[in-house]
């Protein structure tokens, strides 16, 4: 530990030796070079440029103070450019920054993409950050290239974790080429990496140590998928979202590729959002793997539940959004799964057909009445949900009622809930908020941390609603009809909220909605 305050004292040295000017050259009115850093490159000050969103955010008091070694890795980032532009500094430097321990040196280069992504460059970024145990690049970091990809070999053996996001031109080859390298990895992502294919899928399937595997977005083909699952017997996080080429007629090939008996007991999380599979392939896929924990099958042709349900009782997570099930098999799907943690059941009705969008009202399946019967099987269950989604439900709330089945729903599930997204439900009121507020007077405060209502009809009469969730941390309420009046109460009422969305509120001055809380500090 001695070391690292060594070394990061030594870097408050250089950068206090690289403010002081140089009494004897003589003072430099010109003008900055053509391309050269300036202030306008610090990422703070982009938080003045135009933008459509309009959030606002604050930090909240820090009452533990923070470690010698996070303050120095803090001060490196932020003066990182100054550092590298005075050569002889830089040299001294970068010496000691090449002795940094391995967790600490990918700490300092996970600051510095956030800071300054456009400075590191492919020689930065091979010469000092290329070692350790884990590894995350993304198409962010400009300086990032195909020489770079490749240079991942010379971790060896060394590599646990890597992590390759966005890089869509980069060619399947490459990709494939690294894998035999790194036999000990065991976190593989290569998400939006589109061009990973059937070979880079073979080659991760010699790391028999591999625990996650996530090719969202990529052209990973069923049959190689099946030769993976084959030999990482320790796998249990599989993503393939949007690969476009998983569909029921190819998924035949990857049940060809297997055994009729196999079963991989391991794999517990499984994602196949946006996709063209159907029950059909679902049947099979829990019959193979019969522990799934996690399974996400939204925007997907699913359309019977109850067919595959039974063989994955001990889901905990499930994403049902946008697929075109029923009422009923809704009910079923949820009666069946006592275990559940995460729920979301975003406009049920509109599937995957371009002839049907969430526009479209009739389509849609869920109403006030089916919402009651799930929120009483979810209720009875009797282990509170953690996360709820009913985006784009718009057949919600369209019968006025004394007590809605919104209410209902949010009374008996939605405040015991750390998460609860009502995005674009168009009918819901303020009123429906009054579930929020305990029952009973022995009743736990609400859970609510995160808290969803763009494009809804709420107003300033839903301030005492959610005044009642102390836990609040993020609040949108993009396009809706609160006011100042509104808003000052919530915040009030909830000390954890540092996350605001405003964006498109009319009765909030357009110049505040991404200040708001210096504007209700300044009210006080």
């Amino acid at each position: 530990m001695i070391q690292y305050y060594v070394i990061f004292i030594y870097v408050f040295f250089s950068l206090e030796m690289s403010r002081r000017p140089n009494p004897n050259k003589k003072h430099r009115t010109a003008g900055p070079v053509f391309g050269a850093p300036s202030e306008a490159d610090s990422p703070s000050a982009q938080l003045n440029y135009p933008s459509s969103a309009a959030s606002s955010t604050r930090l909240l008091p820090i009452y533990s103070v923070p470690s010698l070694v996070s303050l120095c890795a803090r001060l490196f980032t932020a003066n990182f450019v100054k550092l590298h532009n005075r050569e002889r500094i830089w040299k001294r430097t970068s010496h000691y920054l090449q002795l940094v321990p391995e967790e600490l040196k990918d700490r300092i280069f996970g600051m510095l993409s956030v800071a300054w992504p456009t400075y590191l460059s492919h020689e930065i970024i091979v010469t000092y950050f290329l070692n350790g145990s884990s590894l995350t690049l993304s198409n962010a970091l400009p300086g990032v290239n195909r020489n770079t990809i490749s240079s991942i070999k010379r971790f060896g053996a060394s590599l646990r974790e890597l992590r390759l996001t966005g890089f869509e031109k980069i060619p399947d080859e490459v990709f494939a080429s690294i894998l035999p390298n790194v036999p000990q990895l065991k976190v593989l992502v290569l998400r939006g990496c589109s061009k990973v294919g059937s070979n880079t899928v073979l080659a991760a399937s010699k790391c028999t140590q591999l625990t996650v595997a996530n090719f969202n977005y990529t052209s990973a083909t069923p049959t190689s998928l099946a030769v993976l699952l084959a030999a990482c017997s320790e796998l249990q996080v599989l993503k393939l979202a949007k690969v476009s080429n998983w569909r029921d007629t190819t998924f035949s090939k990857f049940l060809s590729a297997v055994d009729e008996t196999f079963r991989h007991a391991n794999l517990c999380n499984l994602k196949l959002r946006q996709t063209a599979v159907s029950d059909h392939s679902i049947v099979a896929l829990t019959t193979i793997c019969p522990n799934l924990r996690r399974l996400d099958v939204a925007f997907t042709g699913i359309r019977k539940p109850s067919l595959w349900v039974g063989q994955a009782p001990h889901l905990e997570k499930l994403s049902l959004t946008s697929t075109a099930i029923s009422s009923g098999e809704l009910c079923i799907a949820v009666e069946s799964l006592p275990q559940l943690k995460t729920l979301a059941i975003g406009a049920l009705g509109v599937g995957t057909s371009p002839n049907t969008t969430i526009t479209n009202t009739s389509s849609m399946t869920l109403n006030d009445d089916d919402l009651i019967l799930v929120s009483n099987l979810l209720a009875e269950h009797g282990r509170p949900l953690e996360s709820l989604s009913l985006v784009s439900n718009t057949k919600l709330g369209l019968i006025r009622r004394e007590s809605s089945a919104l209410c209902h729903m949010i009374s008996l599930v939605g405040r015991k809930c750390k998460y609860l997204n009502l995005s674009s439900i168009s009918c819901l009121r303020s009123s429906d908020l009054a579930g929020l507020m305990p029952t009973f007077e022995y009743d736990e405060p609400c859970a609510l941390q995160t808290l969803i209502l763009n494009n809804t009809g709420v107003d300033d009469e839903v301030a005492p609603f959610i005044s009642c969730c102390p836990e609040l941390a993020t609040l949108e309420l993009s396009g809706t009809k609160v006011t100042d009046d509104g808003l000052f109460p919530i915040i009030d009422a909830c000390p954890k909220l540092v996350n605001l969305d405003l964006t498109s509120c009319r009765g909030v001055n357009v110049v505040n909605r991404r200040r708001f809380f210096e504007v209700w500090e300044q009210s006080r």
